[in-house]
């Protein structure tokens, strides 16, 4: 086993973590940050926060039991042997791709969307640290990744 992969491995926990962390602070402040914009439908713009609130903590949630995962299957790597590997192998692939489908999803809908009429002004440091967090996630799951998925000979492991 690589000492790169699990310190992959490590830095992809601990980014999740980190993004929980941050997303759960948002969610719950999110409500002081907000602002309605001029809207005929006077009932749209609690409905926007609201969701967004919602979204926001499914998100912490998940980035919670990712990190729960990855942290788990970062032991299982280092005590487990083969399976443990594997189990990392694949666990870091698979964070690695949701993680980036997500993000990707994230940017595109918020160059492409309608103009909300809940204008949610997230400080600036915060959105950095969640921003920060994800790309230490990435950055761990795909050190994790590359390193786990270069298959060497038997006797030099």
């Amino acid at each position: 086993m690589r000492i790169s992969a699990l310190a992959g491995a490590c830095a992809l926990a601990v980014g999740l973590a980190a993004l929980a962390a941050g997303l759960y602070y948002d969610q719950t402040h999110l409500y002081e940050w907000t602002h309605f914009a001029q809207s005929s439908n006077l009932t749209r713009g609690p409905v926007e926060a609201q969701t967004a609130k919602i979204f926001t903590l499914i998100g912490a949630i998940a980035s919670a039991f990712g990190a729960t995962v990855a942290a788990g299957s970062t032991v299982m790597a280092r005590l487990g042997g083969r399976t443990g590997r594997w189990m990392l192998r694949l666990v870091s692939v698979l964070l690695l791709v949701l993680m980036l489908l997500v993000a990707v999803v994230l940017v595109v809908a918020s160059i492409s969307g309608e103009p909300p009429v809940a204008i949610i002004e997230t400080p600036w440091w915060l959105l950095s640290a969640e921003w920060a967090a994800l790309a230490l996630a990435v950055a761990g799951a795909g050190v994790a990744t590359a390193q786990l998925w270069r298959f060497v000979p038997a006797q030099e492991e």
